[in-house]
């Protein structure tokens, strides 16, 4: 089982990824589904030292 570290607080197996999506509605969020159906929301900060959520969601695709 390897995790794939997304944040400083959150590695997931991106094997159980059961979507990906960008919600638009407050801020700018990547929201990842994983088979379970738990919900994890990242803010997308940006910048140097913010989450780059683009990144995540390039390694989350990537095969």
């Amino acid at each position: 089982m390897a995790l794939t570290r997304l944040t400083r607080e959150l590695s997931i197996n991106k094997h159980h990824v059961a979507s990906v999506h960008w919600d638009d509605t407050y801020s700018k969020r990547l929201v990842i589904t994983m088979m379970d159906g738990t919900q994890h929301s990242i803010k997308h900060d940006g910048g140097m030292y913010g989450t780059d959520c683009y990144a995540i969601e390039r390694k989350l695709l990537d095969a």
